[in-house]
């Protein structure tokens, strides 16, 4: 079945007639394994960008390029050769060119696929589309064009058998033959995301001696050389610009943060007079935005444009800000000309009270509102917000919510400047009724603070509950909401863990989380049972879904797990797994990472890095300026963006841990877990640490009670399908906005 992706739609002139062959080419290529772009974005090496209309990628015929022109035949004067005179003026132009734009674009193409070998005898056609004009009619005015020129679509050719006669007798620009099954998963990925990631480099040192089996390093190079499959999903979401609010909601390690960037860099290269904000919440985050929206803009533009050209209008920002760093909220104040508070301020506003990260930003969001309304400011300031790790900057307590909604969303939406053209999607201060670029993703799985799931009733009310009902979507099918099932970072059997571990399937006293059947599916499961009855439920995780070779590489399993007398017991242990790791398995320090769990972890990170150093190795603890420094409260001595430190194993808590991830990874404390296993956000510290390896995880505790380990024990046995029995969960994690069966959770 043939696949579409609509970049962005404006409702600019010209496009009525390129989306009414979009719509038309649905049916006519449903059998076929085609994949259509509408305005994909080309970039020549010289930096000008070029979109064809419509962009064909088809086993059988190649690459074909379709320039449409939507003007009927009573407005070409004459034609000679490629040029054609017009009566009316076409966008300005009286004398245009349509062949030799496709053709131009074609060039682009050839040399665009010049860096791939496996490509070289694709086959690349151009031709020109005019829906308004039939074939008759065109062959009647024949006597007076002189028209062989140029290969031509016209608008009854759209049928299946007429739009393949079509493509058959246009001449190619570039030569070739059908494309056998891996030369067309090559194309795809060449002009997927996936083909446009950054290779990871696995150089695996000598083996010490030699061994029966494969080294983990050896299997991680192997996994390297996984080319990543064209997933349609991916594409619609960094490719497309939304005209209005969108909501992405991902499975954890689905590449949220990875689409997010390249959704910034596209829409910078394609509009470039935009500002746009990308807004995350964890600090640690930073360097891994800037590289990823730097690669991005790089890959879309031939090298041409980078993030340091760009940063005047792509403001990477973390969601509040301080005086050293610029953040959203204090960007979004200083431009108001207003004093952005700290956390003097912040504890002030909170009744002399402590606030969480979350309640800090969000507080700050409310007073920001409140001022702004009250002097009537204008707060348009962005043409596009995009918001990663969103589960982050929503509170539960409804104090802190702004009429209604919560604080931090609604201080974003409205620091928009309105989409023209478009229809309204939320109410408008003073009666104003726009529609506003505000994309957000999030995890529900992983917010250590809030037990607020960002769903569109959640953020803005009750009243505006139906945005995301019904699969909704924008002109040209662009969704307005997606949901991520595909895990490309966590192997099968860890993330299934991770999800039985984290929502309690397996406990003795119920659910922690729960998810409607639908929603189970949505995420990658497959389920069997019927969840109404209460009866037993098996989720299970299919392949495809989780694409990760390790799993398939390594048949023993890949979570190892013990518990020990003492913590000194357990950090000695720690010490010999992470030399273990790096002298025999290859895997050098800064492939791995150790992750304490707990409230307040700072205790357990000393002991780990004392331990760690006893052994000789190079330890960063995250947050610190410096490596083999022990956890510091010296302002001076301290890097809040700090994660990783070339060479040195780093030494986190989970809160910076999010977003980030290691080839091995180490997990102490599970006791502290095991103390509160009913707590909701506990179980969510251990889901988020389990979920950031690429492929084996140590996990470990002091004193785990007994019903806790056999619950650990019984998830681990499951592999990647478990059965377990439904109850009342504490947390419902299924999204209201669109699960018809959301009480079934």
């Amino acid at each position: 079945m043939a696949r579409f992706i609509v970049t962005e739609a404006t409702g600019a002139p010209g496009e009525a007639g390129e989306l009414s062959i979009v719509d038309a080419l649905r049916p006519a290529l449903s059998g076929r394994d085609t994949v259509v772009f509408w305005r994909y974005p080309l970039n020549t090496r010289q930096g000008q960008l070029r979109e064809p209309d419509l962009l064909l990628l088809d086993p059988e015929w190649g690459v074909v390029v379709i320039e449409v022109k939507n003007i009927p035949l009573s407005q070409i004067e004459s034609i000679q050769g490629y040029a054609w005179r017009l009566s009316i003026p076409y966008f300005g132009r009286s004398i245009i060119e349509p062949y030799d734009q496709a053709k131009q674009q074609a060039r682009v193409l050839i040399e665009r696929m010049r860096d791939h070998a496996a490509l070289s005898s694709v086959p690349i056609r151009a031709l020109v589309a005019l829906p308004r004009v039939t074939r008759d009619a065109w062959d009647a005015a024949g006597q007076s064009f002189l028209f062989n020129d140029t290969p031509l679509l016209l608008g009854d050719e759209l049928t299946a058998a007429r739009f393949e006669r079509a493509i058959e007798r246009t001449p190619c620009v570039r030569s070739g033959s059908a494309l056998d099954d891996e030369t067309f998963a090559a194309l795809l990925s060449a002009f997927g995301t996936g083909g446009s990631l950054p290779a990871p480099v696995v150089v695996p040192p000598p083996a010490p001696a030699p061994m029966a089996g494969l080294r983990k390093i050896d299997m991680l190079a192997r996994a390297a050389e996984q080319r990543r499959e064209f997933d349609l999903q991916q594409e619609k979401i960094a490719k497309t610009i939304p005209p209005g609010v969108q909501r992405i909601r991902g499975i954890a390690g689905s590449g949220k943060t990875v689409l997010l960037a390249q959704k910034a860099a596209n829409m910078h290269l394609r509009h470039p007079e935009w500002d746009i904000a990308l807004v995350f919440f964890c600090r640690a985050l930073y360097e891994q935005m800037q590289m990823q929206v730097d690669h991005w803009l790089r890959a879309h533009s031939n090298g041409q444009v980078r993030y340091v050209d760009a940063r005047h209008r792509i403001r990477i920002l973390h969601a509040w800000g301080s005086r050293d760093q610029p953040g959203f909220y204090r960007t979004v104040a200083e431009h108001l000309g207003l004093t952005p508070m700290n956390v003097t301020d912040v504890k002030a506003a909170n009744g002399g009270r402590n606030t969480s990260p979350t309640g800090g930003v969000v507080i700050s969001a409310r007073e920001l509102l409140t001022e702004v309304d009250r002097q009537g400011l204008d707060m348009e300031i962005f043409d596009a917000v995009l918001i990663d790790e969103g589960q982050d900057l929503v509170d539960d307590d409804p104090a802190l919510q702004y009429e209604d909604r919560q604080s931090f969303y609604w201080m974003a939406y409205r620091s928009l400047r309105p989409v023209q053209g478009e229809e309204p999607l939320l109410g408008e201060p003073n009666g104003k009724q726009t529609a506003r670029r505000l994309i957000w993703a999030y995890d529900e799985a992983q917010s250590l603070d809030s037990l607020t799931i960002p769903t569109g009733r959640a953020l803005f009310g009750e009243k505006f509950s139906q945005i995301f009902t019904g699969g909704v979507s924008y002109r040209g099918g662009i969704a307005k909401s997606e949901v991520m099932r595909v895990c490309y970072r966590t192997p099968g059997p860890i993330l299934v863990a991770a999800h039985a571990l984290g929502m309690g399937l397996l406990r003795q006293d119920g659910l922690i989380g729960g998810l409607a059947k639908n929603t189970w599916s949505s995420i990658g499961y497959t389920v069997e049972g019927d969840m109404r009855t209460r009866g037993p439920i098996t989720i299970t995780r299919p392949p495809e879904h989780s694409p990760n070779l390790i799993a398939r590489l390594d048949p023993s399993p890949l979570i190892d797990f013990h518990t020990h007398t003492t913590r000194h017991e357990e950090v000695a242990a720690l010490a010999r797994n992470v030399r273990h790791a790096l002298e025999v398995e290859g895997l050098s320090l800064d492939r791995q990472l150790v992750i304490c769990l707990g409230r307040y972890a700072d205790r357990t990170i000393e002991a780990a890095f004392a331990a760690l150093r006893r052994e000789g190795m190079d330890v960063y603890v995250a947050g610190n300026l410096h490596g083999n420094v022990p956890p510091t409260q010296n302002w001076r001595e301290k890097n809040p963006n700090g994660f990783r430190m070339p060479g040195h194993l780093t030494v986190t808590n989970v809160t910076r841990a999010k977003g980030n991830e290691a080839d091995m990874v180490h997990i102490i404390g599970l006791d502290e877990v095991a103390a509160q296993e009913g707590s909701v956000t506990m179980r969510n510290q251990l889901f988020v640490a389990l979920s950031r390896s690429r492929g084996w995880i140590h996990l470990s505790g002091t004193g785990v009670p007994m019903s806790f380990q056999e619950e650990v024990a019984a998830v681990l046995r499951s592999g990647e399908s478990i059965t377990f029995t439904m109850s009342r969960a504490k947390r419902n994690l299924t999204d209201q906005d669109d699960e018809p069966d959301a009480a079934t959770a």
